[in-house]
């Protein structure tokens, strides 16, 4: 009795040790703090649900500098880590640097366009078509007929969304003027905000803002001067209420549980995937609180507009 005791002990330690033999490790290195409001909370919000959905085993590294990323994606692959997800442009490079010196490891990067067999691949949002549709909102709810964009830095994904917002906002409003302004960085909050003054200064009664912490100086600027805003990429109406009209949504929960799901599935190619509306990479967030300050006519346009660029309607889409 006492030896099938222990046969049976041996038997389910052997099962529970290749079980967790096969849980995959995943690391998600993030620019910035997961606090931002925006593009980290965003990845951070993926990386837990993916980590829910695919049982897998997630370490995230916040914080992390230009000059670091290279020794950090090495550290994560020396580890084993089975996948490592690059969360920003910038990881581009560093990722394609090192990637053949580590194949067991499957590199990940999000907003950018870089491939390399046999384990790069990236995931890229359709960053354009999302500032179209913010531009829009921002046009028919504005009272002053001027709306601003300020931006972190002049990176491809941030210039696609403010050219994006300029003419969807011109769209139903050709009149509109669009201001536009530079902070010089993604972590500065105080400059947001000094910057987005100075839009509101000039007029604007509609702001918005894309990049990481610096996002929550525009927040606080318009709260403070009692404008709108339009959040980017992670819902964060929570944070601001009564000034977020709504959010030009950059899903990169769907983008996280794409890589993370094929991979598991050995379907991910070393290639770039880019996602729009008809993918889910992009939305627009409730109105919620806004809902009964803009018109039926003007949600009837903007659900049409959202419609005909799922659809390939629109034109002039960046």
């Amino acid at each position: 009795m006492t030896k099938l005791l222990a046969t049976t002990a041996l038997a389910m330690v052997t099962l529970l040790s290749a079980a967790h033999a096969d849980t995959k490790r995943v690391a998600l290195v993030l620019p910035g703090p997961i606090t931002d409001g925006t593009f980290n909370s965003a990845a951070s919000k993926g990386i837990e649900a993916a980590k829910e959905k695919y049982d897998i085993e997630v370490v995230v590294r916040e914080n992390t500098d230009f000059a670091q990323i290279q020794d950090v994606l090495r550290s994560y692959a020396e580890e084993g880590y089975d996948m490592v997800i690059g969360h920003g442009f910038q990881f581009a490079e560093p990722v394609m640097a090192i990637h053949a010196e580590y194949p067991q490891t499957f590199f990940v990067v999000n907003t950018a366009q870089v491939a390399a067999e046999p384990n790069v691949a990236s995931f890229d949002n359709r960053w354009g078509d999302a500032g179209y549709m913010a531009g829009a909102v921002a046009a028919l709810y504005s009272k002053s007929g001027k709306i601003g964009h300020v931006g972190a830095i002049p990176v491809p994904v941030i210039e696609q969304y403010n050219l994006g917002f300029e003419r969807g906002a011109k769209y139903f409003r050709p009149e509109v003027q669009v201001l536009s302004a530079y902070v010089g960085s993604f972590s500065d909050i105080a400059r947001g905000a000094e910057i987005t003054t100075s839009l509101i200064e000039q007029g604007a009664d509609v702001v918005t803002s894309t990049g990481n912490e610096n996002v929550m100086g525009t927040i606080q600027a318009a709260q403070k001067a009692n404008v709108s805003a339009i959040g980017t990429a992670f819902d964060s109406a929570a944070m601001a209420p009564d000034t977020i009209i709504t959010t030009a949504l950059i899903n990169m929960d769907v983008n996280i549980d794409l890589a993370v799901g094929r991979f598991i599935e050995g379907t991910l190619k070393p290639q770039t995937y880019v996602l729009g509306l008809k993918e889910n990479g992009i939305g627009l967030a409730p109105l919620r609180g806004f809902e009964n300050k803009i018109s039926a006519e003007d949600k009837a346009k903007i659900d049409a507009l959202v419609t005909d660029i799922a659809e390939g309607r629109i034109t002039d889409l960046p």
